[in-house]
């Protein structure tokens, strides 16, 4: 299998996962906040500007360096998701 097609596999296995993201971020954000819960889902629907906002950062980064860099720009955010789903989604009292 050539390279073309292990980074098209790659780039479709990455939407499909990502496809699922926002809902279930939203499904964990809006648990249990309480009376914040209003509150709380209009910052998560909100941070949907960041996917408008971060491609032309990402064509940025890649224009200075690499493409190759510019894929590596998010990864902290990917990093940050997962910890909020293994431990950031916890309320506490």
């Amino acid at each position: 299998m050539n390279a073309v097609w292990v980074s098209l596999i790659a780039l479709y296995t990455v939407f499909l996962l990502m496809s699922i993201m926002f809902p279930t971020i939203f499904a964990i954000g809006i648990k249990d906040p309480g009376p914040q819960t209003r509150k709380g889902a209009s910052i998560i629907v909100m941070a949907i500007v960041g996917g408008a906002v971060f491609p032309p950062l990402m064509g940025h980064i890649s224009d200075l360096y690499s493409m190759s860099i510019g894929f590596l720009a998010p990864i902290p955010l990917f990093m940050f998701i997962l910890y909020f789903a293994m431990k950031g989604h916890h309320v506490t009292d």
